[in-house]
């Protein structure tokens, strides 16, 4: 039941503009909904309230009524709901696009940068970041951006300041407004002359590109409004993170020398400190009918202050969250806000900032410390930043010493134990951080990859096609690979001794053993972990000489990925296996009498674990019936949570080879039988550690044990996370690592390899590779390998040196007489990230394919060249939708079903994880459409979290790599079909 607001009548304008963050943390601790009669409105301060009012436009009204904005700018797309928001938004969108700050942008920002810090030094010690740089560097970018060329960067400096005061003046100071007014006026002035200038000047500029928006002519009381909104938000906001993050590193020393250490960290810097002190502390929302929020009741009408300020302070989601801390977990920040009003000017921000502005200011003025006698200061609440900044430097800026006098650096030597995919993304990140460090892989089996190779579903070649990845590690010689070294108190190796030997320890052997089923009946013969099922079918030795026979009837107890992998391979014929390394006599063996399967799992449907892309796979199995039992689904509007709407598409049929029973919300109590259960129960419950791992898993979630020994995959995490999560931890590590040896905890000087003895019988990577190659060439039509299954084979085979080995640089996708392939590139995107994907994934692939990039707005289905491979870049907008400008694209897909049966794509979904039951709905829906059509998706399917550590970029990058890599392998097996 809601109760009425609490009434916070001890809060007033002054105390928030000093220090809004006490306030905020009671408030938070008393519900975080208020009213507060000092703001005349009511006070949103927790994250989990604050992140409702975002994506729920029809209540939480952007257009309010009375706005103080409205007032001090004019009614801008700020103040409006979609519809009537997007085509303003989409017309300021081309020159904010991060593929136009990359090309264009930049560079004026760098050229600036160098403009302002000459001034500054000029100045000498005692200058000001804020006012000597930050402010006019901004206002100058921001100048040449709108194309004001008949104004001076302090123009718009006054301008945005006058602006932004009115914008926040609810105290209704006169000369406030007065101010403002002014600065109104004269804006409207200065834009009426440079519209006539532009048209017949066009350039890179926004007010140009206003004047050239195809279809659409904006009224120009829009324009000058927007303008505005823009001259506010525009200048005030970079010119705030940069000053705050100035100070953050300022009186954060040893987290400043990390980042000098690594470069690399300045994004995660500038993400850091605008959700530590967020720019824009305060936004206002209305709401239009009587509703509910963090249990207060709300009126229709009530006025709202969000303040992203106190909610990215949320101790709820955050640890120490008043803490500046570049080593945090990674979470979606409310900083550049979310839902239709995610900022624009983000791609800017970051690029003036992160890429340019704080790391040209740390460069130059060598030495930067804060001045000893004049303390900085920082105030606001509605907008915060720092007021007074002033620093001293090093005014001498020594020339570096020659090469001959400068010592050389001892080698980082670098140890990892376990050669999965944890493993193997732990010696990437580590080699880029790292490029000279000597890296030493060890695995107690003779073959890498671990999961990949032994626990992935062999009939999900694009998950494991990371190998490809992983062999072009070692091939290029700067990591080395040890099979069948054995670690442990009576190995060839223990911990100790990885100690001894190396300055770094990194732990990567995952967990093995399944979770057992803690009901009576769980130890009868019957019931078998779902890690030996997907071991034998992937032929590890350890299980290819005792494959159960399943029978008829099988219960299935979790709906994990494992589990719906082991349903999915269950369910499958061998014909339906193509393309897949499944070892057929035990796939025959456990799957042959199948004919139903029960799926038994605790949660509702859109609390479930699985992935809905797996799950949508199974319901297009031909001759699988499904029938589902408590799901509930009709509560929950379809197009609000992807793992009810795959669980939607389940359907039953009369006539089906295998019959599928989905039951949610239950549990096993007991399973019967007295010498052994009558049906077969699998437990894909999870995994747990065994005597093997060398560390309790998930005791040290940040990665580190000590300095100098770490921990990665699900001994860092607990058994949980997929592969692309093991990608991203990685770079986490690669910073630990690097934060070490910066602070001096961690020393270089050990001997490396040498020490550890005798391993001369270790399988270095020549021998995996012969390994690799006969597995290939045996196999039968319509598989891609036949695994050798016992130890004594691939020791052997491993050593043998009649095996020919191919160039693991020369693989190509046959298509193009160069060896090249016709590759085109589809993005869907509003704010501009998946074209920057689309662009830097063409140059990056260049080297193999003939490349095109198109926009999904601008495709006719009907023209799809088929002949052509796809690769498709996607964003998620809103609760799950497709951006705007593919919609009617994807219309057309659904309905007009054009023949695209020899269409092969990859696909890569870009969203934000904080949309947790829509992360990557719109990447899924081009795909069910795509293969409705026909087509065939090849590869993992990729995805990036907008709030999570690595650049779209850089995972985008790898998960082309494997796409294409698989592209390879399904060829070769056709022609050898």
């Amino acid at each position: 039941m809601s109760r009425t607001a609490p009434v916070a009548d001890w809060v007033s304008i002054p105390d928030l503009y000093r220090d809004p963050f006490p306030i905020y943390d009671r408030l938070r601790a008393e519900g975080g909904v208020h009213w507060v009669p000092s703001v005349g409105r009511y006070l949103i301060t927790s994250y989990e309230a604050v992140h409702t009012t975002e994506f729920e436009q029809e209540t939480f009204s952007a257009n309010e009524e009375g706005s103080l904005q409205i007032r001090a700018m004019g009614h801008s797309m700020l103040r409006r709901d979609d519809p009537e928001h997007y085509p303003e938004r989409k017309a300021w969108q081309p020159v904010l696009r991060p593929g136009v700050v990359k090309r264009v942008w930049t560079d004026v920002f760098e050229r600036n940068a160098a403009r302002y810090l000459d001034e500054m030094v000029a100045k000498g010690p005692g200058a000001d970041v804020i006012w000597d740089f930050a402010a006019p560097y901004a206002a100058e970018n921001l100048r040449e951006i709108l194309g004001f060329h008949n104004v001076h960067q302090e123009d718009l400096q006054r301008w945005s300041q006058t602006l932004i005061y009115a914008t926040g003046n609810y105290a209704d100071d006169p000369e406030v407004w007065a101010k403002g007014q002014r600065s109104f006026d004269e804006v409207d002035i200065a834009l009426d002359e440079m519209l006539r200038w532009h048209a017949d000047h066009p350039d890179h500029s926004l007010i140009s590109t206003l004047l050239r928006i195809p279809d659409y002519e904006m009224p120009i009381e829009k324009i000058r409004a927007n303008i505005k909104m823009t001259i506010g938000g525009g200048l005030n906001e970079p010119r705030d993170a940069l000053g705050v993050a100035a100070w953050a590193l300022l009186t954060h020393p040893e987290q400043r020398r990390a980042v000098e250490a690594d470069p690399g960290l300045w994004p995660t810097v500038f993400d850091e400190a605008i959700r530590w002190i967020a720019p824009i502390g305060l936004y206002s929302r209305q709401v239009t009918r009587e509703t509910e929020l963090a249990g207060v009741a709300l009126p229709a009408g009530a006025k709202l202050g969000i303040c992203i300020l106190s909610a990215n302070r949320d101790e709820t989601v955050w640890d120490e969250a008043d803490r500046f801390d570049i080593r945090r977990e990674v979470k979606p920040h409310l900083a550049f806000s979310k839902g239709v009003h995610v900022c624009l000017g983000a791609w800017v921000a970051k690029a003036e900032v992160a890429t340019v502005g704080l790391p040209r200011l740390f460069e130059r003025l060598r030495g930067v410390d804060l001045h000893p006698e004049r303390p900085a200061v920082i105030g606001g609440w509605v907008f915060r930043g720092m007021l007074e900044l002033p620093v001293t430097w090093d005014t001498s800026a020594s020339l570096p010493l020659p090469p001959e006098a400068v010592a050389p650096r001892p080698t980082l030597r670098v140890a990892i134990v376990g050669a999965g995919p944890s493993g193997c993304f732990s010696a990437q990140a580590i080699r880029r951080a790292f490029p000279s460090a000597e890296i030493d892989v060890f695995d107690r089996m003779p073959v890498p990859y671990g999961l990949v190779r032994y626990g992935v579903a062999g009939d999900h070649q694009g998950t494991k096609s990371v190998a490809r990845q992983f062999d072009r590690l070692f091939a290029d010689g700067g990591v080395r690979f040890h099979g069948g070294v054995d670690f442990g108190p009576n190995g060839d190796v223990d911990l100790a001794g990885f100690r001894a030997a190396f300055d770094a320890v990194v732990l990567a052997t995952g967990v093995h053993d399944d979770v057992p089923l803690e009901v009576d009946g769980a130890d009868l013969p019957g019931v078998v972990g779902a890690g030996r099922i997907t071991r034998a079918l992937n032929g590890h030795p350890a299980e290819a000489s005792d494959v159960p026979i399943l029978g008829e009837r099988v219960v299935v107890v979790g709906q994990g990925n494992v589990a719906l992998d082991v349903v999915r391979l269950l369910s499958r014929t061998a014909a339906d296996l193509d393309g897949s390394d499944i070892d057929d006599a035990v796939h025959a063996r456990l799957a042959g009498r199948v004919r139903t399967l029960h799926v038994i799992g605790r949660s509702a449907p859109g609390n479930a674990k699985f992935d809905p892309v797996m799950l949508r796979e199974l319901a297009g199995l031909d001759g699988v019936a499904h029938v589902v039992h408590g799901a509930r689904i009709d509560a929950v509007e379809p197009g609000k949570d992807a793992r009810v709407d795959a669980v939607r598409g389940l359907t039953d049929t009369e006539d089906a080879r295998v019959r599928v029973h989905w039951w949610f919300g239950s549990r096993p109590t007991r399973i019967a039988g007295e010498d052994r259960v009558t049906a077969i129960v699998l437990t894909a419950i999870g995994f747990r550690g065994d005597a093997r791992s060398l560390a309790e898993a998930g005791a040290h979630p940040d990665g580190r044990i000590e300095p100098g020994l770490y921990v990665a995959g699900w001994l860092r995490r607990g058994p949980r996370g997929t592969i692309p999560d093991q990608r991203t931890d990685s770079r986490t590590l690669a910073r630990l690592l690097a934060d070490d040896l910066s602070s001096g905890a961690l020393r270089i000087g050990s001997p490396g390899i040498g020490a550890l003895g005798d391993l001369s019988g270790a399988i270095d990577f020549g021998g995996w590779r012969r390994i690799d190659a006969r597995e290939t060439l045996a196999a039968p039509p319509g598989r891609v390998r036949a695994k050798l299954t016992s130890l004594d084979e691939l020791f052997a085979t491993a050593g043998d040196p009649s095996i020919v080995l191919p160039d693991v640089e020369a693989e190509r996708i046959p298509g193009a007489a160069d060896g090249g392939i016709a590759l085109t590139i589809l993005f869907g995107t509003e704010s501009g990230n998946a074209e920057l994907v689309a662009e830097d994934l063409a140059r990056h692939l260049a080297d193999r394919a003939h490349v095109e990039v198109r926009d999904l707005a601008d495709l006719d289905p009907t023209e799809i060249d088929a002949g052509r491979s796809h690769l498709v870049v996607c964003s998620t907008y809103g609760d799950g939708e497709l951006p705007t400008t593919v919609r009617e694209t994807y219309r057309a897909l659904v309905s007009d079903r054009p023949d695209l049966s020899r269409l092969r794509y990859g696909v890569l979904g870009l969203g934000d994880r904080s949309y947790t039951k829509t992360y990557s709905r719109g990447s899924e829906l081009l795909d069910e459409a795509l293969t409705a059509c026909g087509a065939q998706r090849v590869g993992e399917y990729g995805r990036h979290d907008a709030g999570g550590p690595g650049e779209a970029t850089e995972v985008a990058r790898e998960w082309a790599d494997g796409v294409v890599a698989e592209m390879l392998t399904r060829d070769a097996v056709v022609r050898r079909g």
